[in-house]
Parts: structure tokens; C-alpha cells; sequence
């Protein structure tokens, strides 16, 4: 088996030479460009004694030379360990020590300090490939042109080692996740069937390519699509560029969708050229995602995925999320049915049995995209992957009809005095006022319950809402012991580095001092 990143861009360019790859800012590479450059830096790699199961980690910058990389990686059979950019060196070294990198690429200009920095820290690593050298780092374009000409095919199987993912690090130190040449394919062909990709189609990338934004990108070589980079997703420069290019498949966590949603340069754009959206990584709120639909019709998708598993374990298609608008608006909640491209999903108690409909569980995956397991981590292999079934740490529940609610990641769960609460369920609560931007809900430390559940909230532009008047819209719509017991009014809310809402470190000042986290009286850590 040809690894299918180095496979499916070679065909294309094959079958569609002359059709345009990839638009970064003013420069246009064609597919036959794009592979010939991938070649070259296969052949490079090669030189420098790269061979199939070898590790080659590359620091992730939103440009060509990361596709690139990506591509030419996969050609010489050696796994691909994309790291994402804004991470911290100290994250950086531990990936590269732990994957154990024979090569390491800096992709663009300012990261390359970073990589010699790394090198430094990390001797194992052999070579140093950066955009514009400096610092012992060989040259990236110097090495295309040096070693110009079709790059032999490496063979492998299906098992084979075709990337480490590193988790962002939100819990401790970031966890390599390992996808073999078939799960990579697996991935790959669930997205070119959701989101039914073809030809004349543009997708932009905007969010971090090592992130999830990469599969509307290896999807788009099956099709002989066209890619737009963009180096983050700035409101006015997104909607510009979805004007321009006539930009049909777009990627948007939920808060982007909110950002661009409210944004006033969005009505001053013709966006009609979009057909796909698909919201994912984070839950949405009920109302953002009506919002949505009024905006920009009936393209939504949405779906639950993860590192672990990406190819979408669950679908909710336009049709469905219609159907919801006219007569079943809980399931605008929903992340869609079980995915039925080879994905199987089931909602297991604590025993591993499954849970009756409607009832809490956490959410399990067995599909042909999930992970082999975790890089030198076997204990938590194990735990994970339990008789072939991945369990993701997610809470959900599945309705009558088979629709999946994300209730809550198992460890954000709120116990307090004795009752469960969801975080995300109060969140839906706030969010249907109108006041509300962001929210984010956490158990912070109480003498009499263990944990109270305390909300974080952003207003909307020039809404005043105050805290009382909120406390008393979540009471109102809210069992007691789900209800916030206090509520503060913030600037902003904190991220991780792809974008989401991070609960851990809204709650983390709270626990100061605490020995850890703990949950409440009678519940488990």
C-alpha cells in the first residue's frame, strides 16, 4: 500500500496537472507544481537517510511548505508528526524527544529559531529543514531544486505508521495519537463523502492546517480541488477571500461561527458561493447554530470526532438540522446519527454495558479512522481501547430516533452535593439569553456541596446585562442544583490554541492551593 497522502496528490496531478492546487496570498501552484515540489523534498528526505517508520516532525505554519511537508513525508513511507505552531518550546522538545524525529522542518521563516532551539535540546534529531536556512538549518528550497525529479514509491501496509498526532497538552503533557496508512485512507474518504467533494470545488483553510482544517485539505487532492491558506481566520480577510475565490467548503469551530456570525463586515460580502459548512470540535449552543442556518442556508453539516478518531463518528446532515428547525429543536443539539460510512458508536455505563436510550453513558467508537493507540504509552492504550472500542472520555446520550447528545467530557462533570451536573447543559442555558456572547460553566470549591457551579460569561457589543439578572434567567430555566451559584461578567474567556473555550483554565484559579481538582462530596476525582 502507497501511503494515501502521497498517493491520492500524485494522482491528481496526473489527472488534473494543470488545475490549481493551492492559493496562498498571490501565488497559484498547480497540481503537477505541487507534486514536483513534494518530489523534491521526498527525494531530499531520502538522501538524508529517511526511511518508512521513521518519524519526521514539522512545526505547523499555515502555508504551502506544511503541505508540503505533509505530502512529501508520506511519499518516503516515513510518519508525519505535525506540531502545532503556538505551542511552547517546552511542549515543542517533548514531542520531538518522545516520537523520537530523525528530521525536523520549519516551514516557514520565524519558526525556524525554534527548530535550531529544538535540536539543541533534542540531539537525536539529525537534520534541521528550514524555509530560508540559518543556524546549521539546511535550506528548504534549496534542497527542491537540488534534488529535482520523481521521487521513488514507497511501499507499505496497511498497519504501517502514517502519523503521530499530539494532543494540545489542555491535561498534562501532549500524548502522541498513532494513525496507521489505513486509518489515514479511512479518514481521508469519510470526509470526501461528507462533504461530497468534487472537482471546481474551493476550500479554505484558515484554522491551524495540523489541526482538523488539514482534512478538507487531503480530501480536496481525491477531488482535484483547489485550497486557500489563509494564516488565521481574521473576519473581514475571511470573508473576502470566501468572495474572491469562490470559496465552497468552509470548516468553523463554534466560536468562529459566533465571531463571524456577529461580525458587520459579513453582509458586505457575497458569500452564495458556499455550499459545505460544517461546525465541529467544540459544542455549539441551539441558537448559534439557528442563527446559522437563517444566515447561510441549508448547508450546515455537523458531527463528533476527535484526534482519536476523525473521521466524523457522527453526521447531522442539512436536511436533518431542517427537520429540526420545523418541529424538533432539541436536536439542534444533537452532533447527528451514527455515521454510516463503516463507523459504529455505542453509550456504555461504567461496567461497559450499553445504557438505555436517553440515558447517560460515555460515547464509544469502533470505525476504520480510529487510532491504534498512544505512542509509548501502552498502559493507556489499554484503557482506551477496550475489546476493540475506543472509549473517547465524552459523555453522551442517544434519543429514539438514534440522534447523539454531547452531554460533557467525563472529567468536567460538576458534582455537587451528591447530584451531577453538565457544564455544557447550563451553558445552553445562557446562551439562549440574548446578552450572552461566551459562556463557560465549572465547579469551583464549596465547604457545604464540594463544588458550586460558577459561570463565566462574555456580553455581547454593547449589551449590559448584569450578573443578577442573569443568575435569575438561569434559575428560572434550571433545577436548583444545576443553577449557577454566583456568575461573573469577563472581557474575554481563554482558549486553547485551536480556538475553544477553555474550562480548565477558567476553573484552574479557583483551585489554587488545592491539592487537585477534585470533584464534590461523594464523587470521584
Amino acid at each position: 500500500m502507497i501511503h494515501p497522502y502521497a498517493y491520492y496528490l500524485g494522482r491528481a496531478a496526473r489527472w488534473y496537472p494543470e488545475r490549481i492546487a493551492v492559493i496562498e496570498g498571490d501565488r497559484r501552484l498547480t497540481y503537477r507544481e505541487l507534486d514536483a515540489r513534494v518530489s523534491g523534498l521526498a527525494r531530499a528526505l531520502l538522501t538524508l537517510g529517511v526511511r518508512p517508520g521513521d518519524r519526521v516532525a514539522v512545526l505547523q505554519a499555515n502555508n504551502h511548505e506544511f503541505m508540503e511537508a505533509l505530502a512529501g513525508t508520506a511519499r518516503t513511507g516515513a510518519a508525519f508528526v505535525p506540531m502545532l505552531g503556538m505551542l511552547t518550546e517546552a511542549d515543542h522538545a517533548h514531542m520531538v524527544a518522545d516520537c523520537g524525529a530523525r528530521v525536523l522542518i520549519a516551514p516557514a521563516q520565524p519558526l525556524a529559531a525554534r527548530a535550531g532551539v529544538l535540536k539543541e535540546r533534542v540531539p537525536a534529531v539529525g537534520h534541521v529543514i528550514a524555509v530560508g536556512g540559518g543556524d546549521g538549518a539546511l535550506d528548504y528550497e534549496h534542497l527542491l531544486k537540488t534534488h529535482a525529479g520523481d521521487a521513488p514509491v514507497v511501499r507499505g501496509t496497511e498497519g504501517d505508521l502514517g502519523q503521530i498526532l499530539y494532543t494540545s497538552g489542555t491535561t498534562g503533557k501532549p500524548k502522541g495519537v498513532v494513525h496507521t496508512f489505513a486509518s489515514t485512507q479511512a479518514a481521508m474518504f469519510a470526509w470526501v463523502e461528507i462533504a461530497r467533494r468534487q472537482p471546481g470545488d474551493v476550500g479554505l483553510l484558515y484554522t491551524p492546517m495540523s489541526h482538523f482544517a488539514a482534512r478538507l485539505m487531503d480530501s480536496g487532492w481525491v477531488a482535484g480541488s483547489t485550497a486557500v491558506i489563509l494564516q488565521a481566520p481574521d473576519p473581514a480577510q475571511t470573508f473576502a477571500a470566501i468572495e474572491r475565490h469562490r470559496v465552497t467548503h468552509l470548516l468553523a469551530i463554534p466560536t468562529l461561527l459566533q465571531m463571524f456570525l456577529g461580525h458587520p463586515e459579513i453582509d458586505r460580502h457575497d458569500l452564495s458561493s458556499l455550499r459545505f459548512i460544517c461546525y465541529a470540535a467544540a459544542p455549539a449552543s441551539s441558537a448559534l447554530v439557528r442563527r446559522a442556518i437563517e444566515r447561510f442556508g441549508p448547508i450546515l453539516h455537523t458531527g463528533w470526532g476527535g484526534t482519536e478518531a476523525y473521521g466524523l463518528n457522527t453526521h447531522m446532515t442539512p436536511a436533518q438540522h431542517q427537520a429540526a428547525l420545523e418541529g424538533h429543536e432539541a436536536r439542534l443539539l444533537s452532533c447527528g446519527r451514527e455515521n454510516s460510512l463503516g463507523g459504529r458508536v455505542r453509550i456504555l455505563d461504567e461496567q461497559g454495558r450499553d445504557v438505555p436510550s436517553g440515558d447517560v453513558g460515555e460515547a464509544c467508537v469502533r470505525a476504520p479512522w480510529m487510532t491504534a493507540g498512544y505512542w509509548n504509552l501502552p498502559e493507556l492504550t489499554a484503557q482506551t481501547i477496550v475489546d476493540g472500542w475506543l472509549h473517547f472520555g465524552d459523555l453522551a446520550r442517544v434519543d429514539a430516533d438514534g440522534y447523539v447528545y454531547l452531554v460533557d467530557r467525563k472529567g468536567d462533570m460538576i458534582i455537587t452535593g451528591g447530584m451531577n451536573v453538565y457544564p455544557r447543559e447550563v451553558e445552553e442555558v445562557l446562551y439562549q439569553h440574548p446578552a450572552v456572547l461566551e459562556a463557560a460553566v465549572v465547579g469551583v470549591p464549596d465547604e457545604k456541596w464540594g463544588e458550586a457551579v460558577k459561570a463565566a460569561v462574555v456580553l455581547k457589543g454593547g449589551q449590559t446585562a448584569g450578573e443578577a439578572e442573569l443568575l435569575a434567567f438561569a434559575r428560572e430555566r434550571l433545577a436548583p442544583f444545576k443553577a449557577p451559584k454566583s456568575l461573573e461578567i469577563r472581557a474575554s474567556l481563554p482558549k486553547t490554541p485551536v480556538g475553544k473555550i477553555s474550562r480548565r483554565d477558567v476553573k484552574a484559579p479557583y483551585w489554587a492551593g488545592q491539592e487537585r481538582m477534585i470533584h464534590g462530596a461523594g464523587g470521584r476525582a
